[in-house]
C-alpha cells in the first residue's frame, strides 16, 4: 500500500468540509497537554532503555536482518562464557583462589585451581596474588593481577572463610577424598572430610613440601565437592542464590560434563636477601591451552586486553564456529558475535582486519589456525576488530 499524496489528503473545493466552530474547553485542553507531555516522557524512557538493552546485551540476539540461523548472513552477539571469581582467606591472607565457568545453559563447566603464591609480573606493584592482596589490605585486591595473570576477565567475586566453606558444604558433607599426603591433622590415604574441616584441609601445609603440593589438594577438594553435588538429592545441595553466586555455579559445574584443573605453573628455586625460596611461574603457553578449553567465550581482562573477533561459518556447517573457537582464544582473542558469512562457499579460510594497527594479530590468528589468508578490509566498526571467515580449509 502506497503513502497517500498530498492531493489525495488535502480537501479540494469541492469537498463537503465544514471547520467545525466549536472549540475545546480550557480545562479540557489542560488534561490533553499534560497527557501529551507524559506521553513524550515516557516515550522516551523507553527508547533509552530499548537502545540501552540492545546495546548491552549479548544473549544471542541478532545483528543481522537474516532471522535463521541456517542461512548466510545470519549474525548474533554471543553470550561470554559465565565466570566466577571463588577467594578462600583468612583477613588479608590468600589461602585459595579458583575459577569457575559454566557451560551453555549451565549444564557442566570448569574450575581452575589457581596459586595464590603464583608471582606476578613487575607492574603488579607485588611479588604474588597472595602478596598483592596482603600489601593493599585486602583480599579482593588481587583480582586486578589475577585477570592479568590467566588474561580473562570474571563476572562475579565471592570470598569465603572457614566459617563459610562449612556452611556450603553442610548439605553434602562428608566428602571423601584420597588424601596424597600426611598433612596436619590429615592422615595420607582415604580421608572423611566433615563440613567444619574444609576450611582446615584447604589452609594445611607440610612443613617442607613443594609449593605446588597445597594447590593439588585442593584441587582434589573441588573435585570431591561436585561430585558430592552432583550425586545428592537434597533440596539445595549448594546454600544461596539459584541464579548467581555459588549456588548457581556449583549446581552448574555439577549439572553435567566437568573438568577441574589447576593453572600449570613452574616451580623454582630463586636467591633471595631472606636465602633460596621457592617460586611459580605461569607456563604460559600451558596456561593459554587450558584456560581456552575450560573458558571457551572469554571476556577480555582489562579493556583492549583481547581482540575482538567475528567469527563466521563460510562452509554451511552448523558445528564450524564452535570448532574452530579453541583454536583462535588462545591467539588473545574474544569472540563476540558469531554466524555464517554471505556465502556457504568458501574453500580459503580468509582473517580481515578493521584497522591497520591489527594487521599483526590478524597474523597471529592465521597462525593458530594454521591457515588461511589475511587480509585488509577497511571497513571500520565500534563492535569487533577482526572478521574470520572459516573456510573448507579449517
Amino acid at each position: 500500500m502506497t503513502a497517500p499524496t498530498e492531493e489525495q489528503v488535502r480537501p479540494t473545493a469541492g469537498s463537503h468540509f465544514v471547520e467545525s466552530e466549536r472549540r475545546p474547553s480550557r480545562r479540557w485542553m489542560i488534561v490533553f497537554s499534560t497527557l501529551l507531555t507524559v506521553t513524550l516522557v515516557a516515550g522516551a524512557v523507553l527508547a533509552y532503555v530499548g537502545v540501552e538493552t540492545v546495546r548491552t546485551s549479548r544473549a544471542g540476539k541478532s545483528v543481522s536482518t537474516v532471522s535463521d540461523p541456517t542461512q548466510p548472513g545470519f549474525e548474533a552477539f554471543l553470550e561470554p562464557t559465565p565466570t566466577l571469581l571463588l577467594i578462600h582467606a583468612s583477613g588479608t591472607r590468600l589461602i585459595s583462589v579458583a575459577v569457575l565457568a559454566l557451560n551453555s545453559g549451565d549444564d557442566g563447566g570448569s574450575i581452575l585451581v589457581v596459586p595464590p603464591d603464583t608471582r606476578l609480573d613487575s607492574s603488579a606493584g607485588a611479588d604474588s596474588l597472595g602478596g598483592l592482596a596482603a600489601f593493599l589490605q585486602s583480599p579482593t585486591a588481587m583480582v586486578t593481577g589475577l585477570r592479568s595473570l590467566i588474561g580473562i576477565g570474571v563476572s562475579e567475586v565471592i570470598v569465603v572463610d572457614d566459617a563459610r566453606w562449612a556452611e556450603l558444604v553442610a548439605p553434602v558433607a562428608p566428602l571423601t577424598i584420597q588424601n596424597p599426603d600426611t598433612v596436619g591433622e590429615f592422615p595420607a590415604g582415604p580421608l572423611t572430610l566433615e563440613a567444619d574441616q574444609v576450611g582446615p584441609y584447604l589452609d594445611a601445609r607440610a612443613e617442607g613440601e613443594s609449593e605446588l603440593a597445597r594447590p593439588f589438594r585442593q584441587q582434589l577438594f573441588f573435585e570431591a565437592w561436585a561430585d558430592a553435588v552432583a550425586a545428592s538429592s537434597a533440596a539445595a545441595p549448594v546454600p544461596g542464590e539459584v541464579e548467581s553466586g555459588i549456588g548457581r555455579f556449583m549446581r552448574g559445574v555439577a549439572n553435567g560434563p566437568r573438568q577441574v584443573a589447576t593453572l600449570p605453573v613452574v616451580e623454582s628455586i630463586v636467591d633471595s636477601q631472606f636465602g633460596e625460596l621457592p617460586r611459580l611461574d605461569v607456563d604460559a603457553e600451558g596456561a593459554q591451552e587450558l584456560i581456552a578449553s575450560l573458558v571457551p567465550f572469554p571476556t577480555s581482562a582489562t579493556p583492549g586486553g583481547r581482540v575482538r573477533v567475528r567469527l563466521l561459518d563460510g562452509e554451511g556447517d552448523p558445528e564450524h564456529v564452535l570448532r574452530v573457537a579453541p583454536l583462535v582464544v588462545p591467539a588473545g582473542t574474544e569472540i563476540v558475535v558469531v554466524g555464517n558469512a554471505d556465502a556457504f562457499d568458501y574453500e580459503t579460510t580468509e582473517i580481515r582486519y578493521h584497522h591497520p594497527t591489527l594487521k599483526s594479530a590478524a597474523e597471529d590468528i592465521r597462525d593458530a589456525l594454521g591457515t588461511g589468508r589475511v587480509i585488509d578490509d577497511p571497513r571500520q566498526t565500534d563492535a569487533f576488530d577482526v572478521t574470520i571467515v572459516l573456510g573448507t580449509d579449517v
